[in-house]
């Protein structure tokens, strides 16, 4: 009985042994029964990377960090373990990046073709290649505390434009516009003075056109005196048809002179309807001018105009940047 019990309880120490040596083999992530591949890099930080980060390429889990060490010329050189079964690409890079919002760092291989499009990751990657040697070159993008703090700065900034465009009423704009009302009640008073003495010349010309009507007709009656003595001598019928003709003409004389009196009426009336358009412009603007009103008090101030501008701007840049390189700013990772 005692036998049974001793070789029970080294079967259970056995099975401990061989949970705990998988257990370990699981946790460092060792392959039995092939040759990984080893590979260094060279990195000027490494952010939050330690032994034991995962390798990824496309996203994808190839590997682990082995070591971290500091070289020379300040160079951190990144020891990668890296599966024998993976191809590595052509000139390869590695960037370091956060892979979640728990401080959980990876090394991403990319191409010089897929590199993001970064000027800092860019130069990084130039210089660590410029060093030579074996080790593949290494860049890091910021974590998300930097992107976080970043963001948090571009909103102070906003909130700044913010008051300033709120204290913006007082601008140089605000002045142009109010000339711009100047100009324009000038120009209504040159319309008005326009109008005024085209309608003068109106009223002469149909008063000339009355004192033409009149000769006219005082010709017309002698004319017709002339021919009536005439008529014993000549055709009574021709005579009739060129008074009739005359008659026709004189006629359609007066009413042109009718239709001259009506356009000189409805030019007074215009005229009328302007003037009150041209009084309540003056009015307008002399409330504009004397600082009463929203319009009157945004006549003031100049900044408005410049900071709107400049804010549009630093936006416009902003959203650029941010859907060229969307992982500058956010960057996720459920696992």
């Amino acid at each position: 009985m005692k036998r049974a019990n001793e070789s029970l309880v080294g079967a259970v120490v056995l099975g401990a042994i061989a949970v705990l040596v998988a257990g370990s083999i699981w946790l460092s992530q060792m392959r039995v029964g092939g040759t990984d591949q080893v590979a260094s890099a060279r990195f000027r930080s490494i952010g939050g990377l330690k032994t034991g980060s995962p390798v990824l390429l496309r996203g994808v889990r190839i590997g682990r960090v082995t070591a971290v060490a500091l070289g020379e010329q300040n160079w951190v050189n990144v020891e990668l373990t890296i599966r024998a079964d993976i191809t590595v690409p052509q000139r390869p890079a590695a960037v370091i990046s956060s892979t979640t919002l728990f401080g959980d760092w990876a090394v991403d291989l990319v191409t010089d073709e897929n590199l993001p499009n970064d000027p800092e990751i860019i130069r990084q990657i130039a210089e660590a290649r410029r060093a030579g040697g074996d080790r593949w070159p290494g860049a890091t993008l910021p974590d998300i505390g930097e992107l976080t703090a970043q963001a948090g700065r571009i909103a102070g900034d906003l909130a700044m434009i913010a008051d300033r465009v709120e204290d913006a009423f007082d601008s140089t704009s605000a002045a142009r516009l109010r000339s711009a009302f100047l100009d324009l009640s000038n120009l209504s008073r040159r319309l008005s003075q326009i109008a005024t003495r085209q309608q003068e010349a109106l009223i002469r010309i149909g008063d000339n056109l009355d004192t033409g009507t009149a000769s006219l007709a005082r010709t017309a009656q002698s004319l017709e005196r002339t021919v009536r003595r005439a008529d014993s001598a000549t055709n009574r019928d021709q005579l009739a048809r060129i008074l009739g003709h005359t008659d026709s003409i004189t006629g359609d004389l007066q009413a042109v002179a009718a239709n001259l009196r009506g356009l000189t009426g409805a030019a007074s009336a215009q005229q009328a309807a302007l003037a009150r358009i041209i009084a309540n412009t003056d009015s307008v603007l002399a409330r504009v001018n004397a600082g009463e009103g929203t319009i009157g008090m945004l006549s003031r101030d100049s900044t408005l105009y410049t900071e709107s501008v400049g804010a549009v701007r630093d936006l416009r840049q902003m959203l650029q940047d941010m859907r060229a390189n969307p992982r500058r700013y956010f960057s996720f990772s459920v696992f």
